[in-house]
């Protein structure tokens, strides 16, 4: 049993190459038995679309500019204004607050009160930001945020 099985299926595989074989195809005579036909006049037509309807996209100046308005990592660029520096900087702290009532030690706290240090740089408050590095050196000092004041 096991040879007829075996027989067979050498059977069924020489059949498969014997058919590709017959497959191939002649490119030369194909090309020359092909009856082409000459195109004899080109048409165009034209259509209108009927609603046009406007999408997301390239609108021009009004659009550079509403972009331009958000992006301020360029040298060129000014970045964020001093309201909006103030407005994070509270959230920040309340942040900090809320953090500390919950958990004098919590993880949190350096990487936050590092945060808030950069706002009072960038508000120009040094007085500010250097007690915050000397409380963030003093209760976190192996902390990867310390490495900013070592």
């Amino acid at each position: 049993m096991k040879k007829a099985l075996l027989i067979l299926s050498i059977a069924l595989f020489s059949f498969c190459f014997a058919q590709d074989e017959d497959l191939d195809l002649d490119m030369d005579a194909m090309w020359d038995n092909t009856v082409w036909n000459e195109i004899e006049e080109v048409t165009t037509k034209e259509y209108e679309v009927e609603k046009v309807t406007t999408v997301a996209g390239v609108r021009g100046a009004e659009a550079e500019d509403e972009a331009l308005h958000h992006l301020y990592y360029r040298q060129s660029m000014k970045g964020p204004s001093p309201m909006a520096l103030q407005k994070a900087l509270g959230k920040l702290l309340n942040t900090l607050s809320a953090l500390k009532e919950k958990d004098i030690t919590h993880e949190k706290i350096p990487e936050v009160t590092h945060y808030v240090i950069q706002i009072y740089k960038k508000l120009n408050e040094a007085e500010k930001a250097k007690t915050l590095e000397q409380e963030l050196l003093a209760s976190a000092p192996d902390s990867k945020w310390t490495k900013f004041y070592k």
